[in-house]
């Protein structure tokens, strides 16, 4: 005599439900972390790219000038007569042309900065060594 069961209807049980959800939930817990740190290194490499566009900018003014801009706070890095830098060529998908600043006190050392703007934990910043830092200890200063 062979045993048979008779389900009623073509449907997925209890527990295979619950497989099905276990390792959903185990491959979201993994995706997160990954999506996460990968948007962070996005806008990061955003505003490393623009920083360099700046910073190219600078080494030409040094370069013909044999000092860099003086500029005793930090200010709008467009609109300044020691750059070709046009309206919206610093914009991208996280940051914006007004996010980022250059400062020089003496015209032999600055900062370029990128305001953290509530797209990073820290703002980001670069001097003229090539020395980069994650730092929000400095106000920002509006022009």
């Amino acid at each position: 005599m062979v045993c048979s069961h008779n389900r009623g209807g073509n449907g997925f049980s209890l527990v295979e439900l619950m497989i099905v959800i276990v390792i959903t939930g185990v491959l979201v817990a993994a995706a997160v972390p990954i999506y996460k740190h990968n948007l962070q290194l996005a806008k990061r490499t955003e505003a490393v790219a623009s920083i360099g566009t700046i910073r190219d900018q600078l080494k030409m003014y040094y370069a013909t000038e044999g000092s860099y801009p003086i500029s005793d706070r930090y200010n709008k890095v467009i609109g300044r007569d020691w750059n070709d830098i046009n309206k919206g060529e610093l914009t991208g998908k996280y940051f914006k042309d007004n996010n980022y600043r250059y400062r020089s006190y003496d015209g032999i050392e600055y900062r370029i900065k990128c305001n953290k703007n509530k797209v990073l934990s820290k703002s980001l910043w670069i001097d003229e060594t090539g020395y980069w830092k994650f730092d929000d200890d400095e106000p920002d200063v509006e022009d």
